[in-house]
């Protein structure tokens, strides 16, 4: 019986270049979620801040002639008023996620099929993860229009590269 060489195929450089990307992006929120989750809450003044910043962007729009879309404005300060709320444990999910998606890349990139499957959880877990602190008409749609959109666009790049992947 003759033995055949295995040949494995070569990693695509496509999938470098994605896991480079997502892993620049992925260890940066990392970081940021990490901090967020061990450090104190926001103080009045990032509160404040984060007030004037609504104020002026509902000004704008109803400058640009768009007072229809200040409902978006305020939904979105409702969001971010409870993430202050929640500072900690909005956090610290949002750390869980990003760690399960660093996982799935770097198991995608060993060529294990599972690491698109955790890419997939992690994509939806962002999404998601608004709604678990806040009620479900107090999220814009668009911002969750904009979330499947982006992870989309994210598992359909790395869905190009399934063929090379093993199960």
């Amino acid at each position: 019986m003759q033995d055949e060489p295995i040949v494995k195929k070569k990693r695509p450089v496509f999938l470098l270049v994605l896991v480079i990307l997502s892993s620049l992006n992925m260890s940066v929120s990392l970081l940021g979620s990490f901090s967020g989750m061990l450090g104190a809450k926001p103080d009045a003044k990032m509160i404040k801040q984060a007030k004037l910043e609504f104020a002026n962007m509902r000004e704008q729009l109803e400058e640009g002639g768009a007072a229809d879309f200040t409902y978006i404005i305020d939904q979105m300060e409702i969001v971010t008023d409870n993430m202050f709320k929640h500072f900690q444990a909005y956090n610290s999910v949002q750390f869980l996620i990003l760690v399960l998606g660093l996982a799935g890349v770097i198991l995608m990139y060993q060529r294990r099929k599972l690491g698109f499957h955790f890419y997939i959880i992690y994509s939806l877990g962002l999404v998601v993860l608004p709604y678990l602190f806040n009620p479900i008409t107090g999220i814009p749609t668009i911002l969750t229009i904009v979330g499947i959109l982006y992870g989309g666009v994210w598992v359909l790049l790395y869905s190009r590269n399934l063929h090379w992947m093993e199960a």
